[in-house]
């Protein structure tokens, strides 16, 4: 199943060589008992229950006014209405973002414009609408449009875009052109950290190689995405169990998704280190800051020829990650279902349309100089004849911890 997100600064950080959805969204309202302005109110979500106090004392009346797409003009308009008079029916929204708004209302009656941007991928449709400097996200995954998050400027809150730390488990396969990109070994394998409220991050890589206890038995890590018989699915558990961190789930893409992708996006500004030439790679690249394409950042990201090889090249592949991140800052958050759309064409993934459009909205909002980039330490060594690599516990197990807010205080 095939799902996309303007995340194409998280998935270009596929940076590797190499190569969706059931996830369910945990921030769905499942029940709203009273919407009296006056009365304690409790909203159910799923399996968590809040109680709100009393919502404000006012009773503005709100309108917005949107052209085209109508039904998502009237799922942001009927959200500025409720936050005008709390006597309204609560829409369809997140409890986090209806915690997030509680205490603010709009004091007096006002009439708004907005803008509505919206794409669509083979999942559903998504949309940014901007309502004077509020960010409005929406989804439309076949129940109707629905506000996801947002950022209310106007009323000094920052955004809520999901919930503030997130993980992600990026992979990179290695399938060639007209080979299945979902199933091949995956070559770049690495945890995607985000903590919205600090505006930073993290890129942590596993070595290809590194030594995991799997369902079928002892190996490489980057062979699971080929053995396994869920194949990605087991790579996030194996990394959740590794790491103990809460990683949602996974995005993927090959040889041919990754070099299109780039493309698509642009190309990414990269400080090549050194001159690196290497045919197993193709890669022919001169030393020093410049922008790489599609098939240059490919190559890039495979060289192993190198000093510290598999490790530094999980390194690279950061780094390419981390231009997709700051190069995501060269455009605007209006741009964010074009994105979605583009990387619809090229990944996979297991994450719902919502949680991509939120993940993909924070990386809007994450400082690129605030993002760590770190490979998990180890060292290399035979293993019933294979080499393979065995990674430092407590080295990685420091790294984890670090990253259990969602960014890298000490080890990057």
């Amino acid at each position: 199943m095939r799902a996309g997100t303007a995340l194409a600064a998280w998935t270009l950080l596929l940076g590797a060589c190499g190569g969706g959805a059931a996830a369910t969204s945990t921030t769905v309202p499942a029940e709203i008992t009273t919407t009296t302005r006056s009365a304690t109110t409790t909203v159910a979500a799923s399996s968590t229950e809040a109680t709100l106090g009393p919502p404000p004392e006012t009773r503005a009346a709100v309108t917005v006014a949107f052209e085209g797409e109508p039904a998502a003009g009237a799922a942001v308009a009927g959200f500025y209405a409720w936050l005008g008079d709390r006597s309204r029916l609560l829409p369809d929204v997140p409890f986090g973002l209806v915690d997030h708004v509680w205490a603010v209302s709009f004091t007096e009656d006002v009439d708004l414009v907005g803008s509505l941007y919206a794409a669509e991928t083979e999942e559903g449709s998504v949309a940014v609408a901007r309502v004077d400097d509020d960010v409005v996200l929406l989804v439309d995954d076949g129940s109707g449009w629905r506000v996801v998050g947002a950022d209310l400027t106007r009323f000094d809150l920052g955004p809520w875009y999901g919930d503030p730390i997130r993980h992600v488990l990026v992979l990179g396969s290695d399938a060639r052109p007209g080979e299945s990109q979902r199933l091949y070994r995956a070559d770049s394998i690495h945890v995607l950290s985000s903590n919205v409220d600090a505006r930073a991050g993290a890129i942590m890589g596993f070595p290809r190689d590194t030594l995991v206890e799997a369902s079928y038995g002892d190996d490489k890590f980057t062979h699971v995405n080929a053995v396994s018989e869920t194949h990605s699915e087991e790579m996030v558990e194996i990394a959740r169990s590794l790491s103990g961190l809460p990683i949602e789930g996974y995005l993927i893409t090959g040889f041919s998704g990754f070099t299109a992708l780039v493309n698509d996006f642009g190309g990414v500004q990269v400080r090549v280190p050194y001159p690196m030439v290497d045919w197993r790679a193709e890669a022919n690249l001169v030393a020093g800051l410049q922008r790489l394409w599609g098939a240059a950042a490919l190559a890039f990201s495979r060289v192993r020829s190198i000093p510290g090889g598999d490790f530094t090249r999980s390194l690279h592949q950061g780094e390419v990650i981390a231009a997709a991140l700051a190069a995501i800052h060269e455009r605007s958050v209006t741009d964010l279902p074009a994105l979605v759309a583009i990387l619809a064409d090229h990944t996979w993934t297991d994450l719902t349309l919502e949680q991509l459009l939120t993940l993909g909205a924070q990386a809007f909002y994450i400082d690129p100089e605030k993002v760590g980039n770190v490979v998990l330490p180890g060292r290399s060594q035979l293993v019933k004849g294979a080499s393979v690599v065995v990674l430092e516990e407590a080295g990685a197990e420091k790294i984890y911890r670090d990253l259990d807010d969602g960014k890298l205080d000490e080890a990057g």
